[in-house]
């Protein structure tokens, strides 16, 4: 019967994650900004060559666009897809399916490994119910290949733990760990699980045995050579997906009061356990830490990257970066209901306590999914940014230069990545970005100077500072869209 229910909870996810695997690119999307950054970069390759070391974004100004950025086998194949199959953006949502539809099977042996049945057929449901992964499994961006390999990462570590002498593991975990900071550079700390291993086993004159020094370079030296090699991007053209043009780690003004931590367990709250979830996780560490070591450490490794970078964990927009603790808690909170019934925490004749908080867990968690599903296909925000772009498009010409703002640069208190690039991906087009508030008549003579011709202007833009009434002197008014964007014409008249 548990047989039964554990492939029903599979089926079920399968089919939840799959459902939205055809929906268009438009405005109904949330992380906006990095699947149309990611539909550039897959469009790019497919049109301008398929060499891995170059992606391409499409606010590129008048240069080659080559960008700072994560390792793009997402994009790169899914630039694939677009070449076999045309230019349809929603296949660019199949690589990322596919890891997500495998990192429930490698789950799914995990939590077999580590938990008794009623904890697994637990652990998988939060899996398979979460709402980030949800968000994840059809999202075009490169945290669904990141949470695949971290569990094959973290699965690897701890295969090699049980047979330590086992070089061949031991280095299996390091190109697994390798592989996860590639595909996005917050898995570095897989390495913290893997050092844990190698304390627990051997301490510290183990960490400096040669064959694990070697594994560490077989983790660390692919991530850094190529984000070394990215970091030229950067340097030479400016471009950068956030890593170098944004401000990310605690500082020591943050720690009082720690407003950080709110939005850090918020996060961790709605996207991860919920209220029923952390009581599982209170009961697994009653029952016994020794028993959930494992799941327990690597947890742990993840606020380690959350507390580092807090500025951009705690922060609202970066809500998916939490997928990180997904794997961990689903496993703690598996252990939490397997505590329970166990009578490890309470007596056994309230072992009906830990069913009905896995139940209230799930409930909670498809719950937030339903959320998640009437936010995103009910907002209004980007309408009309996406429908002018759908006008506007009619009148650029395909190898136009467009010109479209961005947000602040420093809106935040520090330094932030402004690029917003839907605008490029829905009329595919490439162009120029700016800061909004750094936009000006100089700036705008800069860009047109630079062979920036058709401006996307926001009627918020104009208003400011009387801007419109320069522009007007200055610039053709091509197009206007809904009283809210007007598209200027900035070669010189």
């Amino acid at each position: 019967m548990r047989g039964v229910a554990q492939a029903l909870v599979l089926v079920a996810g399968l089919v939840a994650w799959t459902a939205y695997v055809h929906r268009p690119l438009d405005y109904r999307i949330r992380s906006p900004w990095r699947q149309a950054d990611y539909t550039g970069i897959a469009r790019s390759f497919a049109r301008e060559g398929l060499n891995i070391l170059y992606p391409r974004i499409d606010w590129r100004g008048a240069g080659p666009g080559y960008v700072e950025g994560e390792f793009p086998l997402v994009p790169w194949t899914g630039a694939l897809f677009l070449r076999a199959f045309g230019d349809r953006p929603w296949l660019l949502r199949l690589p990322p399916l596919a890891c997500m539809i495998a990192s429930l099977f490698f789950f799914y042996g995990l939590a077999r490994r580590l938990l008794p049945p009623a904890g697994v057929l637990l652990a998988t449901a939060a899996f398979a119910a979460n709402p980030l992964l949800f968000h994840l499994a059809t999202a075009i961006q490169p945290d669904a290949l990141m949470v695949l390999l971290a569990l094959v990462a973290a699965g690897a570590c701890w295969r090699w733990g049980d047979q330590p002498q086992s070089t061949a593991r031991l280095f299996v975990a390091a190109a697994a760990i390798a592989g996860a900071i590639l595909a996005k550079a917050p898995a570095a700390y897989l390495g913290f699980v893997l050092a844990w291993e190698v304390l627990r086993h051997d301490g510290l004159r183990g960490a400096l045995r040669p064959r694990v020094l070697l594994a560490a370079l077989v983790a660390l030296v692919p991530p850094l050579a190529w984000y070394a090699w990215a970091y030229h991007f950067w340097t030479a053209y400016g471009n950068s997906l956030g890593l170098s043009n944004g401000d990310h780690f605690l500082t020591a003004a943050m720690l009082w009061p720690p407003r950080f931590l709110v939005g850090l367990l918020k996060w961790e709250t709605l996207g991860v356990f919920s209220p029923g979830g952390w009581l599982l996780v209170a009961a697994a560490v009653a029952g016994g830490v020794r028993r959930i070591e494992r799941p327990l450490v690597w947890y742990a490794a993840v606020w380690i990257f959350y507390l580092a970078a807090a500025k951009t964990t705690s922060a609202d927009w970066a809500y998916y970066y939490h997928a990180s603790s997904v794997a961990p808690g689903c496993l703690l909170m598996g252990a939490g209901l397997a505590a329970i019934t166990e009578g490890r925490v309470l007596p056994r004749r309230w072992a009906w306590i830990g069913p009905a908080l896995g139940a209230a867990t799930i409930v909670t968690l498809v719950g937030l999914v339903g959320v998640y599903i009437r936010l995103r296909d009910g907002r209004d925000d980007l309408r009309p940014m996406w429908e002018c772009s759908r006008a506007f498009a009619r009148v650029v010409p395909p190898d136009g230069l467009l010109v479209v703002a961005g947000s602040a640069d420093d809106g935040f208190g520090w330094t932030g990545a402004y690029n917003v690039s839907m605008p490029f991906a829905w009329m595919d087009r490439r162009g120029f970005n700016y800061p909004e508030n750094r936009l000006g008549p100089d700036a705008l003579d800069r860009i047109a100077a630079a062979g920036g011709r058709w401006w996307m202007a926001r009627r918020a833009e104009l208003e400011r500072d009387d801007l419109r009434a320069v522009v007007d002197r200055k610039y053709r008014l091509v197009a206007s869209c809904d009283s809210q964007y007007f598209l200027y014409d900035l070669a010189p008249q």
